[in-house]
């Protein structure tokens, strides 16, 4: 693997520090919190209020019969990975109503099981649009550990097992006020390893069959990115100089929690600057590559962070009805992304509430930035492990 040697920056005074730490943590507040709730708030019920008052009730049955309705069978697969709740399994039961044959990806295989059952039962009862006949797509369930790199392998063999072509890779999986070092092996190196692993059937099934979505890669990612300021410490890349050091720094990560979500702050601003590697080394290749955010919503991964008196809270009094999207609302606006055609493969595309050109981080964009995470965090996580696409790795721009 070909060894980059990117540069060092001067470590920042600790006013300057404190000074990019508020302004990203005031960026995340207004672009960011603000911003999702003012879209939950009046411009989603804004949206419902018109259809109620300017569509008859004959078109909206008809919108109603429409949505009640699942596409033909594609005969393509679509692997999601943390499917088994919240967004993640409200995807799988939406890409299997378009007519992909679904692999759910996740740890727990009893949930998984049970999910792999309640979508089949879902489409049994689902009649396909325009009453064409067909088959049924076929659901499958693979155990995957995003925090365990080797994992990956397991769930790209058995997706290779399958008949049908792979066409999409949404990498859903997540988990945020865990540990500190396993926050960004869930949330970064698991999807990394993922995507990789995967890429090649991708180009094979762009190679051999023809379809109405190019083989695309979604990376769920959060409007969180907006308060990291970086994502490797310049302590860490100040102690390790130009040595060609190969240490990963996840490995300096403690294993404390992530209390403040600072780490997965980070995590996700990773995370978009590996797509902006996807997009600089695989530039010429047909696959498309997006980061989506699905806008705030109220998960069990939520739930589970902001505690049960919150919780409580917030169902008592209207609140979470309110400010936050219900899971099926945010699992809408991460699928919507296989409806876009990006104009440019080189081009940032950041879906936001369901739509293209969201607002990003410039340092997700950033070469420089996304190099020294190659470099220093996805390089020795992944080396050894699963091969890289041709030209991966080039010291070149």
């Amino acid at each position: 693997m070909t060894k980059l040697t990117t540069p060092v920056a001067a470590t920042k005074p600790k006013a300057t520090k404190r000074k990019m730490r508020k302004s990203n943590s005031l960026r995340w507040a207004l672009r960011g919190i603000i911003g999702e709730i003012f879209h939950n708030v009046f411009i989603r019920n804004f949206g419902r209020a018109r259809e109620r008052l300017f569509t008859s009730k004959q078109q909206r049955l008809e919108m109603e019969d429409a949505q009640n309705c699942r596409q033909p069978p594609k005969h393509e697969i679509a692997v999601v990975t943390g499917a088994t709740g919240g967004i993640g399994s409200q995807i799988a039961h939406s890409l299997a109503l378009r007519g992909y044959d679904v692999v759910v990806a996740a740890r727990d295989s009893a949930r998984g099981e049970a999910l792999v059952k309640d979508i089949r039962g879902v489409l049994k009862k689902t009649p396909i649009r325009d009453g064409e006949e067909g088959d049924l797509p076929t659901i499958s369930f693979v155990e995957y550990h995003a925090d365990v790199p080797r994992s990956a392998l397991d769930v790209a063999s058995a997706v290779e097992g399958l008949a049908s072509p792979t066409r999409i890779l949404i990498n859903n999986a997540g988990i945020m006020g865990k540990s500190k070092q396993l926050t960004m092996k869930v949330n970064l190196l698991g999807p990394a390893m993922l995507t990789f692993a995967m890429l090649p059937l991708m180009a094979q099934a762009a190679k051999e069959s023809e379809s109405d979505t190019p083989p695309t890669v979604i990376n769920v990612g959060s409007s969180a990115h907006l308060r990291a300021t970086h994502v490797i410490d310049e302590g860490y890349l100040s102690s390790i100089g130009s040595d060609g050091s190969s240490k990963s720094w996840i490995d300096s990560l403690s294993e404390e929690a992530d209390e403040d979500l600072s780490v997965y702050a980070q995590s996700k601003l990773a995370l978009m600057q590996f797509t902006t590697l996807l997009r600089h080394w695989s530039s010429s290749s047909p696959i498309q590559i997006y980061d989506a955010h699905p806008g705030l919503v109220w998960t069990p991964l939520l739930r589970n962070h902001i505690g049960d008196k919150a919780v409580g809270t917030l169902t008592r009094t209207g609140l979470a009805n309110l400010i936050y999207k219900s899971s099926s609302e945010g699992a809408q606006a991460i699928v919507s992304a296989l409806d876009y055609s990006a104009p440019s493969a080189s081009e940032q595309v950041y879906f936001v509430n369901g739509r293209a050109g969201g607002y990003a981080a410039s340092e997700s964009a950033s070469l420089e930035a996304s190099m020294q995470l190659w470099e220093h965090v996805l390089a020795p996580g992944v080396e050894g492990v699963v091969a890289l696409p041709n030209g991966w790795g080039a010291d070149a721009e």
